[in-house]
């Protein structure tokens, strides 16, 4: 996809080998008041690839591009980073811990301090704000840590992974914070396993699949790209292979469910409607322990992809 001058980041080629894994063509961009998500099993790359944006990894190949110009120490101080390894000190205290990230952006104590004041209140962390750190819940952590991420006030949010480990009302505070951040100008790239998440909050998706891009654009554009079929659970595999292939579908094993039933993918064509595929299964007395329609959705068409890829 060509690159908008409007663009906060634009990342061209990227490649960076490592023993056993890395990446190999990552192309992606963030455009500005956005929020991409950014989306790949483990070990596709997405980490690897924002360590080379901020410069804590030297790519092998590829050009990286911040604000419009080419990413460097001065750039990179404009963004916010939340790595998946959180790295607080558990003795240091919430207000302490924000505002030395704000002292290593360039803030002064106090400015520093003030506003990890007001990032404080504004989550409702403010009455603990002399806490130890040891002393807060994983979630309450986790907060303090993306807040450290947004003292300096930055333009661009690299986010990686910041929905672990919370439960769902931390979640929804996460993803608030994200969209408030958005709606204040704003652009977040957006590192995540929840296509529920990145459905909810995202405006485009960059999916990775061993190291390469294998799609980008806007979220409605990807989530078109997931099969129409069904998910098919049955003891009877020649019976639903039949069925299958009568109304043009292809069947496809997902594993087992116990010692008789299989779990099957069904892909029909798009102008076959799923009770066709139902009354061919029916014809055939094929015995059905479930069967779900696959919803055209972020999820369907990450799989669809990675299985392309695989093929």
């Amino acid at each position: 996809m060509p690159h908008s001058a409007a663009d906060l980041l634009e990342v061209t080629g990227l490649a960076k080998r490592f023993s056993g894994g890395g990446i190999g063509d990552v192309s992606l961009s963030v455009p500005a008041r956005s929020i991409t998500g950014f989306i790949g099993a483990n070990g596709a790359g997405k980490s690897t690839t924002l360590r080379c944006v901020l410069g804590l990894i030297r790519p092998d190949a590829g050009d990286i591009r911040l604000f419009g110009a080419p990413a460097d120490a001065a750039r990179r101080n404009r963004i916010g980073f939340l790595p998946e390894e959180r790295g607080l000190f558990p003795h240091e205290r919430a207000r302490d811990a924000i505002a030395f990230h704000g002292r290593l952006k360039g803030l002064d104590r106090r400015d520093a301090l003030t506003r990890a004041d007001r990032l404080l209140d504004r989550v409702g962390l403010g009455s603990r704000r002399r806490d130890r750190l040891e002393s807060l819940s994983k979630g309450n952590v986790q907060r303090v840590q993306v807040l450290c991420a947004l003292v300096h006030e930055p333009e661009l949010l690299l986010l990686d992974e910041p929905l672990s480990g919370l439960d769902p009302v931390g979640q929804a505070e996460m993803l608030s914070l994200i969209a408030e951040f958005r709606g204040r100008g704003g652009a977040v790239l957006f590192s995540t396993h929840s296509m529920a998440a990145a459905e909810n909050i995202c405006d485009r998706v960059v999916m990775l699949s061993a190291g390469r891009t294998v799609f980008e654009g806007a979220l409605a554009d990807a989530a078109a790209l997931a099969p129409h079929g069904a998910i098919v659970v049955t003891s009877d595999a020649e019976g639903l292979a039949a069925a299958a292939a009568a109304v043009g579908g292809k069947a496809s094993p997902l594993g087992s469910t116990s010692a008789e039933a299989m779990r099957w993918r069904v892909v029909l064509p798009r102008q076959v409607p799923h009770p066709a595929l139902v009354r061919a299964l029916a014809d055939r007395s094929v015995p059905l322990l479930n069967f779900q329609p696959i919803r055209a959705g972020l999820e369907g068409a990450f799989w669809q992809l990675e299985r392309s890829e695989a093929a």
